[in-house]
């Protein structure tokens, strides 16, 4: 495949990505699809982080649309040399693999850290309370023996409030990794490809 051809498709194949990841990051926000949560300040701090908006969304796109512009035959800003056209791609690639990389750690940590939710907890005292924090990290901190919360679903009701955060965060933040994986490997693609058309040229 010549690596005109090869730009347009990875160009195309990385703005639906995108938007998809932005709206993942969004919808990050509203557990349950309710606003009450985010007024009040109570979301998870690696779904405030938006690096899905930001990240995996809009830094891909800027480097999506040049990528399709350098793949075109039309000058692209102050280039119309087709071979720098395609070097000047591999930089693009370079910032989107770094906002995609950058979503993909935070939102390891997401599921890593657990939600942020209201659950009971004994205080030094004995008296219970419910207190707003991150109950699966702070269990994983005291007792590293214990089974992390992604694969015992027993301790997914800890979480009383948001309702279901705990399906809600692992299934996003899933998304988000999976998308930011695969924006990395598209963009390496194009970086092997930019390199090919500064030798051979578009075609």
């Amino acid at each position: 495949m010549c690596p005109g051809r090869c730009a347009r498709y990875v160009g195309f194949t990385l703005i639906p990505l995108a938007f998809i990841a932005i709206g993942a990051s969004i919808i990050l926000l509203f557990p349950n699809g309710e606003t009450e949560y985010l007024h009040e300040k109570h979301i998870t701090r690696e779904a405030v982080f938006l690096s899905g908006l930001w990240g995996s969304g809009f830094m891909v796109v800027a480097a999506a649309l040049y990528i399709q512009a350098a793949a075109a035959d039309r000058s692209c800003c102050w280039c119309t040399n087709p071979r720098v056209k395609m070097f000047v791609s591999i930089f693009y690639c370079l910032l989107a693999i770094t906002g995609s990389g950058i979503c993909f750690g935070a939102s390891a940590l997401g599921l890593v850290n657990g939600p942020l939710c209201l659950f009971n907890t004994t205080l030094a005292n004995k008296t219970q309370v419910q207190l707003w924090g991150y109950p699966f990290s702070n269990r994983k901190r005291s007792n590293t023996s214990a089974e992390s919360y992604l694969y015992d679903h027993s301790q997914w009701a800890i979480c009383e409030k948001p309702k279901n955060i705990v399906q809600w965060n692992m299934v996003l933040f899933s998304i988000l990794m999976a998308i930011s994986g695969l924006e990395s490997l598209l963009c390496i693609m194009q970086i092997i490809n930019g390199l090919l058309g500064c030798i051979f040229g578009r075609c």
